[in-house]
């Protein structure tokens, strides 16, 4: 009978002379050899605190990658685990939907009691996280009635003033001069977002993470303006003044983003408007106006931006829209061929018949392998099994209670269904102690279907694409000409990294031509 199987793990919060791990371990080894078990791994964390999450240290991620192949994860003391109950609570979860178990050298949980005191600190745990849950949410539905700041930065325009339980909102005049310059050029200049945040970065106008950590004294990260970053400060309702809330479901964002109400449906004001109504509202409908285009749904950004280059200087073709009577004129251009600026001849190329020649070539190559993703053995899957677990134990629990033929007990079968699936995968997940690509499901021709032009472009990165763009012959007729484009590929990743993989590929390639 082979022996049972064990992995040590310490921690410290901060590393000195005298509090060095070596006599913890050892004494794990000495009561490891005591009951005749065999050390497979031993896992340290240094300089890490107790009450950090579980997936937020490393030593930890090396415990969760073997319990699936453990019998027990032994430590010193148990509070060498964590420093909170509720962190804890998740070890031993995660420990039993592994079939192992949590034990300490010093005997406090053997594997004799550990049970017992799991269902004692599993009580505690619940009690706790119950009464942290009520706490939050009566304190944010406190402050936010009276308009205080909840944490975290103030929106751009803003900084934050007052004592700590009565935080306000005032305005920042630098930012808040940059936000109005902004607005007056998009509602009565034509300007545009994105040639608005070129702009501001020529003139070095910090954006807001930057502009904050300047005003509090921080060490700059060098960030830069984007389309994005401008939208989300120009459309949020705090240009207001207003609170501002996430919508229920959906995730937080400046553009989804709504304002606190009152028992009176009004916004709650956290400080002074930057914007009146009137601007506010006019740029909000510039934004949604530009963000469909020509009154077509749009499907992304280019597909070959980033992959499609320019022979002349190795630079990006950027993609101009031009619909002319519902068709599409659009092209690829070189920048640095255009103007009294550019630095060579023009390179201009019909875009739709180039992403036509570019998706073709890569669907024939590409199109039939079957699509993968890396897989990381983090330690996470362990934990999302321990957390699924949970819920089919709860949802088999209120099945019991509810009528077999009922609508109820359908729902949560169905429920049951997905869940017991799910486990099943993060099952084989967990069991596997180093990372590896898996199937992703389907070929790589199923997948470009399923994708816009943005997500289509992703996977054309990931194969390796590269598509070199020649300049037009001078006096050659003004047609699309397919000898000007070179398209070529790295192959995928999971055939890069692996030599034989890629051979068979390139045999492929070739038996494809």
């Amino acid at each position: 009978m082979s022996p049972k199987t064990v992995v040590i793990y310490d921690r410290l919060s901060r590393l000195f002379a005298e509090e060095a791990p070596d006599h913890r371990i050892a004494a794990c080894r000495a009561y490891a050899e005591q009951r005749g078990w065999k050390v497979v791994h031993v896992a340290t964390d240094t300089n890490v605190s107790g009450a950090s999450k579980l997936e937020d240290r490393p030593g930890m991620r090396e415990v969760l990658s073997w319990l699936p192949r453990v019998d027990y994860v032994l430590a010193a003391k148990l509070d060498r685990y964590a420093r909170s109950v509720l962190e804890f609570q998740r070890l031993l979860d995660a420990a039993k939907s592994t079939h192992s178990t949590v034990v300490t050298a010093d005997g406090v949980v053997s594997p004799e009691n550990a049970s017992i005191i799991i269902n004692v600190l599993a009580a505690f745990a619940e009690y706790e996280r119950d009464m942290i849950t009520a706490r939050i949410t009566d304190s944010k539905k406190h402050f936010k009635a009276r308009g205080n700041h909840l944490g975290g930065l103030a929106p751009y325009g803003y900084a934050v003033t007052g004592p700590t339980n009565d935080k306000r909102w005032v305005i920042d005049e630098a930012a808040a001069a940059v936000v109005r310059d902004c607005a007056d050029k998009l509602i009565n200049h034509g300007a545009t977002l994105t040639g608005l945040a070129r702009e501001l970065n020529e003139r070095e106008v910090l954006p807001p993470a930057d502009h904050a950590r300047q005003r509090d004294g921080r060490k700059l990260r060098g960030n830069k303006w984007h389309l994005t970053t401008l939208r989300d400060v120009l459309y949020t309702p705090a240009l207001r003044g207003w609170l501002v809330q996430a919508v229920p479901g959906k995730k937080r964002s400046a553009v989804t983003n709504q304002p606190v109400l009152d028992t009176e449906g009004n916004p709650v004001s956290a400080g002074p408007e930057i914007l009146d109504g009137e601007t506010w509202a006019a740029v909000r409908a510039i934004i949604d106006g530009k963000s469909k285009g020509r009154g077509a749904e749009r499907t992304g950004k280019a597909l070959l931006l980033h992959v499609a280059l320019c022979s002349e200087c190795d630079g990006p073709m950027y993609r101009q829209r031009r619909a002319v009577n519902g068709k599409d004129y659009s092209t690829y251009v070189c920048r640095n061929g255009v103007g009294k600026r550019g630095i060579h001849r023009p390179n201009v190329i019909t875009a739709p018949m180039l992403d036509d020649l570019v998706t073709a070539d890569y669907l024939k190559r590409f199109g039939r392998i079957a699509l993968k993703r890396w897989a990381e053995p983090d330690g996470s899957a362990v934990l999302q099994l321990s957390e699924v677990t949970a819920q089919i134990e709860r949802l088999a629990g209120n099945l019991a209670q509810l009528d077999p033929n009922g609508t109820a007990a359908r729902m949560v079968i169905t429920q049951l269904t997905a869940l017991e699936k799910r486990q099943a995968e993060l099952r084989t997940e967990a069991d596997h102690a180093e990372g590896r690509w898996v199937d992703a499901g389907g070929t790589v021709a199923d997948e470009w279907k399923r994708r816009t032009d943005e997500g289509r472009r992703g996977l054309l990165e990931d194969l390796g694409a590269v598509v070199v763009v020649r300049p037009a012959t001078p006096g050659a007729p003004k047609r699309f000409d397919p000898s000007r484009v070179a398209v070529d590929y790295e192959g995928p990743a999971w055939f890069r990294n692996d030599p034989a993989a890629g051979e068979l590929m390139a045999i492929a390639q070739v038996e494809a031509a």
